[in-house]
């Protein structure tokens, strides 16, 4: 087979496969010939697609795309939707539980009223006023949870971060700054990247401004206000703050839409509520400015004689801010105060202990004649039914009266053991006497049976002539000694 020799031309950067040198020529021949066909075809197939097809192509290919994504999207809130129902539940589980503790906590709490002396009794109502103690703070942190419920809930909703809000609001009220370009002197300086000097200074030529813009969802709580007014007091160059809420009110100054607030002689605070939702945003911009512009010609105009009056201002300013510490203290010390108030409960609680074991000695001798009598005569019903502890106890009595004296069983040790059989919720007391007479809810005395009757006869005989046998026999035995 005689052999050809061809020259080949591809890119010098182009890399070649290390297979190739260990080719022989009939593979290079079939190398080649089978590449170009493939070629050829796909160059043939290219060029017979139209410009429609290329179109309907591109336009599959975006439809799947689209449907990948909103098949995302689905599956995204499918999954909010159950971490909201499982949170839902949770929460709601935790409420039944701590109305269910509350219940047991009354329950016992009568129970220690009936059962315990007079001397008890202002101890119980102590206890009692520590489970609605505790009862109010555990509703608090209910209350808390659900708050941390619905932020989650927010959070989830929403793909916007916190950061991203705020920018948005501060682009926002840029943007309804302008409205001051005509205004002389004014330049508008981003600060929100510097920490206690806000989002913006406003700089005029007759006074400058600390502007802080909020993009809250719900009220601009007090911290907020706490934040501007240290700003504004750290940099004493500037003679107001404005605190903007862009859609929500202040708290604690949203009575009127705009409210001022001087935290000494020479520095203001305004508060903006709700700006985005006035007709004219600017347009109230501009208002706020020409008053704080009226105040500060005002300030200006003080004379040597009021400087006295200014310095009282100051001194009034410090004293309220004092104030504010030492009601900060207070409130400390009432956390510490509830902390005492926790150990107290805990000695109460120990105090309930002692209460029950002494309640479970008085029964522990007699339990098993007890549950005995009780599994053979008491049936348990609806709650609509009601019967008395003397019915039972005249029952009990009829049934063991062989056994009263002997096991030194009285009417108050069988209503004890009453209380043992029942829940505190199924007794109604008839007085407030712990001793007294009671009713019982949902249980009823089960009708006796001719056979035990018949039953009870045939003892009954049988017990009267045993004894009448002894007694013959006793005379026998008296006859034979005489």
């Amino acid at each position: 087979m005689s052999i050809r020799q061809i020259h080949i031309t591809i890119p010098s950067e182009a890399e070649l496969p290390d297979i190739l040198s260990s080719l022989t020529p009939e593979e290079n021949y079939w190398m080649l010939k089978i590449g170009c066909d493939s070629l050829r075809e796909g160059r043939r197939v290219t060029s017979s697609l139209t410009s429609d097809e290329l179109y309907k192509k591109i336009e599959q290919d975006f439809k799947q795309d689209i449907e990948q994504l909103e098949q995302t999207i689905r599956t995204e809130q499918q999954t909010s939707l159950k971490m909201q129902d499982k949170m839902t539940s949770m929460y709601e589980l935790q409420l039944e539980q701590l109305h269910r503790k509350l219940e047991t906590a009354m329950s016992k709490i009568m129970g220690y009223e009936q059962e315990s002396s007079a001397s008890l009794e202002t101890e119980i109502q102590k206890i009692k006023q520590k489970y609605e103690l505790m009862y109010r703070e555990k509703e608090t942190q209910v209350a808390r949870m659900t708050d941390v419920h619905e932020k989650l809930l927010v959070q989830l909703q929403t793909t916007k971060s916190t950061s991203h809000k705020g920018s948005e609001g501060e682009k926002k009220f840029e943007e309804y700054a302008e409205v001051f370009i005509d205004f002389k002197g004014y330049e508008l300086a981003d600060k929100h990247t510097q920490g206690g000097e806000g989002d913006f200074h406003l700089h005029f030529e007759e006074f400058d401004i600390l502007v802080d813009a909020k993009n809250y969802k719900k009220k601009v709580p007090n911290d907020q206000r706490e934040k501007i007014k240290k700003d504004l007091q750290k940099n004493e160059h500037l003679q107001f703050g404005w605190l903007v809420s862009l859609n929500t009110s202040i708290e604690k100054y949203d009575k009127s839409p705009i409210m001022y607030e001087w935290i000494n002689t020479r520095q203001c605070l305004v508060y903006i509520n709700n700006l985005c939702s006035f007709e004219d945003p600017k347009k109230i911009l501009r208002i706020v400015w020409f008053t704080c512009k009226a105040l500060h010609d005002m300030t200006k105009e003080v004379n040597f004689d009021e400087e006295e009056i200014a310095k009282l201002k100051d001194i009034r300013y410090k004293t309220m801010d004092k104030v504010r510490n030492l009601r900060k203290n207070i409130r400390e010390i009432n956390t510490s105060m509830n902390a005492t108030r926790n150990l107290v409960q805990v000695m109460d609680d120990e105090l309930k202990g002692m209460l029950e074991s002494e309640t479970n000695e008085m029964v522990a001798s007699h339990v098993a004649i007890f549950d005995e009598w009780w599994d053979a005569n008491i049936e348990v019903v609806s709650e609509n039914t009601v019967s008395a502890s003397t019915d039972l106890w005249t029952r009990f009595k009829q049934e063991n009266k062989y056994v009263l004296t002997e096991m030194d069983i009285t009417g108050d040790k069988f209503k004890q053991y009453l209380k043992t059989k029942v829940p505190m919720s199924a007794i109604l007391l008839r007085s407030k006497n712990a001793n007294a007479a009671f009713d019982i809810k949902g249980v009823h005395l089960k009708e006796v049976k001719d056979s035990k009757e018949e039953g009870s006869k045939e003892d009954a005989k049988i017990e009267v002539e045993l004894n009448e046998e002894v007694m013959k026999k006793k005379k026998v035995v008296k006859k034979s000694q005489i």
